[in-house]
């Protein structure tokens, strides 16, 4: 990884984060169609988890995808007032992939 990170200036983190991140997911997905149980993994999804049109919840995948959406739990105070602090950035973005898939 080091290499890759000095090929791109050091921002190669970030691309090899967001491939291993989608490699998780297909592997878990996978796993779970062909008939494993309890397979759980975080994913960025259209939800109502929030005010928010996307969010990223740990998902229950199972033989059709998603089965449900597990949420976030209860939060405290500290992690309410953070989310609700990150909410009009994670909106700004939202709308910003929302009009580039678009396009």
């Amino acid at each position: 990884s080091s290499g890759i990170n000095a090929e791109y200036g050091g921002g190669g983190s970030a691309t090899l984060s967001m491939a291993y991140a989608g490699a998780r997911f297909a592997f878990a997905l996978l796993q779970a169609m062909n008939g494993a149980k309890n397979v759980v993994e975080c994913s960025f999804v259209e939800s109502d988890v929030t005010d928010l049109q996307f969010f990223s919840t740990p998902l229950l995948l199972g033989p059709n995808g998603v089965e449900q959406n597990l949420g976030m739990g209860t939060l405290i105070d500290f992690e309410q007032e953070a989310l609700e602090a990150m909410k009009p950035e994670l909106r700004g973005s939202i709308e910003k992939g929302i009009k580039f898939a678009n396009e």
